[in-house]
Order: C-alpha cells, then sequence, then structure tokens
C-alpha cells in the first residue's frame, strides 16, 4: 500500500517555478536514517497539498516520488516540514538503484486534486559513498531533528460548570436534601417519646385515681354499716 501510494503524484519533467530551498534532516547520514524535509517558506495560497520527487542517476527522468501527495502540515504563511516515506536505504532498495553522486529534491507545492504544480522548493543531497550521503549546501540541516514532526493538538476547553440541577456536595447547589423532613420527623419522635425523667407519669396518675377510688368505695361503705347498727 505505501509504495503504491507513492505513485498517485505524476510529476511532469519541466521544473515548476522555484519558491525556495529545503532543509534536509540529518544533513549527514548513512542512508538508513529517516529523512525529513523542511521548507524555507510556506505554499502559495492556491495549493491544497504538496509531494515531493528525487531526482539524479540511475532514477526515472520525471523523478522518484518520496512524498506523496498529502496536506498533512502544510502552510501558506511559514515554512513547514513532512518525512520521506522510506528511508534512502529502502527507496534505493526497492528501485533497484545504487544511489551515487548527487540527487536534487523537490518538494512541490501542487493542488491536491488536478496536481497542478504552483511552485517548489528544492535541496541536493550528495551520496559520497553507496550507504551515506551529505547535504550540500543551505540544505544541510541538523543532525537530530529539534522540533516535534506532529504539530500538537489544541488543549481541550476547560470543562463547563456543573448547572444547578446537577446534584452536587451536601450544601452546594443542586445538591437534593431530605434534611427539612429529617427535622420534622425528629421533631415529631422526640414529641411523642416520653422524657427520661416523666416518662412514668402517667401510670403513676392512674394508680393514685385507683387508689383514691378504692379509698372512697371503702369510705362509703364504712359509713353504710355504722348506720344501720
Amino acid at each position: 500500500m505505501l509504495l503504491a501510494s507513492l505513485f498517485l503524484f505524476m510529476p511532469g519533467t519541466a521544473h515548476a517555478a522555484p519558491i525556495g530551498g529545503l532543509v534536509v534532516t540529518p544533513g549527514e547520514s548513512r542512508d538508513a536514517a529517516p529523512v525529513r524535509l523542511a521548507t524555507s517558506a510556506g505554499c502559495p495560497a492556491e495549493a491544497t497539498g504538496y509531494a515531493a520527487t528525487m531526482h539524479g542517476g540511475g532514477l526515472p527522468a520525471e523523478g522518484l516520488v518520496i512524498v506523496a501527495n498529502g496536506d498533512v502540515g502544510l502552510t501558506h504563511d511559514r515554512p513547514f516540514e513532512v518525512p520521506v516515506a522510506l528511508t534512502f536505504q529502502d527507496l534505493a532498495a526497492d528501485h533497484n538503484v545504487t544511489f551515487s553522486g548527487p540527487y536534487e529534491l523537490r518538494l512541490h507545492c501542487i493542488d491536491a486534486f488536478t496536481q497542478e504544480v504552483y511552485g517548489e522548493f528544492t535541496g541536493t543531497v550528495d551520496f559520497v559513498e553507496p550507504a551515506r550521503y551529505v547535504a550540500v549546501g543551505a540544505a544541510k540541516g541538523p543532525q537530530q531533528p529539534t522540533a516535534p514532526l506532529i504539530v500538537p493538538a489544541p488543549m481541550p476547553e476547560p470543562d463547563a460548570a456543573p448547572s444547578s440541577d446537577v446534584p452536587g456536595q451536601p450544601g452546594q447547589p443542586g445538591q437534593p436534601t431530605d434534611q427539612p423532613a429529617t427535622d420534622a420527623a425528629a421533631e415529631a419522635a422526640a414529641e411523642a417519646a416520653p422524657t427520661g425523667s416523666g416518662g412514668g407519669q402517667p401510670f403513676l396518675h392512674v394508680a393514685i385515681g385507683v387508689v383514691g377510688a378504692l379509698a372512697l368505695v371503702g369510705a362509703w361503705s364504712y359509713l353504710n354499716r355504722r348506720r344501720t347498727r
């Protein structure tokens, strides 16, 4: 799939208008290192994508596609950076070629649909040995990338404040509470329950009443007996 995607962009043999240079990272390395290409400026406003090709000995006249048609990271107002699809080692093996001497790298600013080219950035790498290259002149970048390739995603927005109908912590808005009902129940229970000091008073009153009634009955019977004598 990766090799097939490299042929989605088919550049012509003619040069497009040069609009700047490329910086190759690593600037000097073995051919097994992953490579990045950084432009010196943004693409023209008409461009909606980009692609890159490699030109030199052993390669087709129209060049070898090393970055397929894409738009990730494309900018129009500042430089941007893209990765080469394969290492130079893999590109050479896949196309049965040994890189030797200078090769020009071209990053084309294109219409992603029609593939019309609006300009290109160029840089040169020189394979001083079969498995080692050196970028030439201003194209020679650092040995290690100095920034992440993928642009960081925007920070997530802060969580919205909870609405008033969302349960919260006790005492906070939106917190359902049964405190009034609990207080009312407690008050009712307190009124119904006898207190510790007077809990036996109703029973005492009943007992006194019974004793009093018996005393009255006894006194009445005694008086009646005296009257009958």
